[in-house]
């Protein structure tokens, strides 16, 4: 009972390593349920939903025991996340030089978005949004399967540190999905960065250089953030 709908092993790819189009072909119907994804992220095992009710986030917060924080969000390229945010050159700076990687940017989402899905779904309180473009090639793809970012929410054990383990994070998202009275699910099985660090994160709201490390103990170091910001402030100036 609870059970995934279907189990994506690490040898079950194609002769590039990628997920097959079969295989995101179902993990889009799983979303469409609307139902979750465990799939393994940069650090940590991550649970995948399109992040699009306030019921969505609150099922993601109880089946991981989370605090009802703010949801971010995973992209496949910079593409897509021009269409998800405003225009803002030190941001997209930033992606460029550290993404791929474990690295969250967070910028103002586009007019475009409506205030209830910044407010209700993300649980966002001042209209912004929290980007990665993360390493994992299979998060990128199953974001990428549906042109739309999948939440980016990691799944922890008891000690508040990210799970790297399969078998345990299987556990925890089968106990949470029980937890919320049962919902579509499938998990894909892959490889993580075993480190234990978690990814950085950083607020920057316009292009003037002004910035938030909101957590600065990631493999992406403060002081390298704000060498990349110095660079891009002076390309600007230059012109």
């Amino acid at each position: 009972m609870h059970e995934p709908s279907f189990v994506v092993r690490g040898n079950d790819r194609d002769a590039q390593g990628r997920l097959r189009p079969e295989q995101l072909e179902q993990i889009v119907r799983v979303l469409q349920a609307p139902g979750f994804v465990l799939l393994p992220s940069d650090t940590a095992y991550s649970v995948a939903a399109w992040l699009d009710t306030a019921e969505i986030r609150r099922n993601i917060n109880t089946m991981l025991k989370r605090s009802d924080n703010p949801i971010s969000l995973a992209f496949p390229s910079m593409d897509l996340v021009r269409e998800w945010t405003e225009p803002n050159r030190i941001a997209e700076g930033l992606l460029k030089r550290f993404a791929p990687g474990p690295i969250t940017v967070v910028c103002r989402a586009s007019r475009l978005i409506p205030d209830e899905v910044a407010e209700e779904a993300w649980g966002s309180q001042n209209r912004t949004l929290g980007v990665r473009i993360p390493n994992s090639t299979e998060e990128r793809q199953v974001a990428e399967a549906g042109r739309i970012p999948v939440t980016t929410v990691a799944v922890r054990d008891d000690s508040d540190a990210g799970v790297t383990s399969f078998a345990k994070a299987m556990e925890i998202v089968q106990a949470g999905v029980a937890r919320i009275g049962g919902a579509q699910w499938c998990a894909i099985e892959g490889e993580i960065d075993s480190s234990g660090l978690t990814s950085t994160v950083i607020e920057i709201l316009d292009d003037d250089g002004n910035h938030g490390m909101i957590r600065g103990n990631g493999p992406i170091s403060p002081d390298d953030l704000r060498a990349c910001i110095a660079e891009l402030l002076q390309e600007a100036a230059e012109g």
